[in-house]
């Protein structure tokens, strides 16, 4: 979502003052002018293209970026300060993230590569999979494996401590555009665009159960675009290319789709079940968030976002939804109710990487215009659509979860 440039047109109308006559403009001066307001409490600016991905380590202290140009970062998110360059690949880098006890952390690029860099020492050892992009990694909760998904449909398994290749799973057509570990580690799921989702035994590397609709009452008839596994139970979330959304149970005795979600018009480009409510949200680049009780699937709220999405997840403390898109903004969504809670300005282009503070204090952003953003929501970052923030919630937020609270003890 690149801002095309204007030429000579632009120049020329920013010539031309108000009395009609051809003025002079000094290039800053005009830049100055249309200076984008800016909430966050620190910027990085250190990256020399756009960066696709983010991630922050459990305290907040520190954060991960990776960007066009081959690079990731490694910073200090109270100085902005960065610890290290992390160099080496040879390609965008499009997935960054720590281990579960942060002994370690990964960078993995569409060359083909997972860097995996010892957290205390510094060293670093290269994970080679198939001579084809990758395109997303996640560690295992507990210990040190590596599951990634591939341009050539196959999902390879490290042990990222010795490099050891432990399962090559392959199963899919056609690329590999998303997966997870289930809740408990015990098995993985793939999602591809050749329009199925299989489940896989990691000790065997055996498929345990296909999901495609053409063996199915109904599924997905589009490439798959993301999975995401529910936190304590067996079951997950799918979307895809054509807005269409399931859950469906993870399982070793039973992986199948249980409820349709209410479509979308565009692709689902995020989709997360919540922490604080039995509730899911499918998040699309039509600018929508639907949110559904994930009992019945019913839809509890619906929420209009200023552009396409790109980005979504729930607040790790309250009932609410950070998205952010092609309209530069980062906003908090009350997902009850479908309000905007907060509005978080600065970005100048698109924004590709969104993550939260444990405690929902701190927003980190990134994207198309080679920045980082930190949001500090407890000292009030971006502009209210309620009163001012409490413990990292707007005090709408707080005091409405206060009278649902309230009402079941009546």
């Amino acid at each position: 979502a690149k801002h095309e440039h204007k030429g000579e047109d632009a120049e020329t109308e920013a010539n031309i003052g108000e009395d009609g006559a051809d003025h002079e403009v000094d290039a800053d001066t005009f830049a100055s002018e249309i200076e984008i307001e800016d909430d966050a409490r620190l910027r990085l600016t250190e990256h020399k293209g756009p960066v696709h991905c983010l991630a922050i380590n459990a305290d907040a202290s520190l954060a991960l970026s990776g960007d066009q140009e081959d690079m990731a970062l490694l910073w200090e998110t109270k100085t902005g300060k960065v610890v290290k360059k992390l160099s080496g690949h040879k390609d965008t880098v499009v997935c960054v993230g720590w281990n579960a006890d942060e002994t370690a952390y990964a960078t993995c690029s569409m060359d083909g590569t997972i860097r995996v860099y010892n957290t205390k020492s510094g060293k670093v050892r290269t994970l080679k999979g198939p001579d084809c992009e990758i395109y997303w990694f996640q560690w295992h909760k507990k210990g040190p494996v590596i599951i990634a998904g591939c341009g050539d449909g196959t999902v390879w398994m490290w042990h990222a401590l010795n490099g050891k290749v432990m399962q090559v799973l392959s199963g899919h057509a056609d690329v590999c555009s998303c997966g997870s570990f289930s809740h408990d580690g015990k098995l993985i799921v793939s999602g591809s665009h050749d329009e199925k989702a299989i489940v896989w035994s990691p000790k065997t590397g055996e498929p345990l159960h296909k999901l495609q609709a053409v063996n199915l009452r109904g599924f997905h008839n589009a490439p798959l675009t993301c999975i995401k596994a529910h936190h304590n139970k067996p079951i997950m979330v799918t979307g895809a290319e054509d807005g269409s959304a399931w859950i469906c149970s993870l399982s070793k005795g039973s992986s199948k789709p249980l409820k349709q979600l209410t479509e979308h018009k565009q692709s689902v480009e995020a989709a997360e079940f919540s922490r604080t409510l039995d509730w899911v949200f499918t998040a699309s680049s039509d600018g929508t968030i639907i949110v559904s009780d994930v009992a019945h699937g019913q839809v509890r709220s619906k929420i209009e976002h200023s552009g396409a999405i790109t980005r979504a997840l729930w607040h790790p403390k309250a009932p609410a939804i950070l998205a952010t898109g092609t309209d530069t903004l980062v906003q908090l969504w009350d997902a009850r109710n479908g309000k905007q809670a907060r509005e978080m300005r600065g970005h100048s282009d698109a924004v590709l990487a969104l993550a939260m503070s444990r405690d929902g204090a701190l927003v980190f952003s990134a994207g198309d215009d080679g920045t980082c953003a930190v949001f500090d929501l407890k000292a009030g970052a971006g502009k209210r659509s309620a009163r001012p923030a409490e413990n990292g919630k707007t005090n709408e937020i707080a005091e409405s979860k206060k009278e649902e609270e309230k009402g079941n003890h009546n």
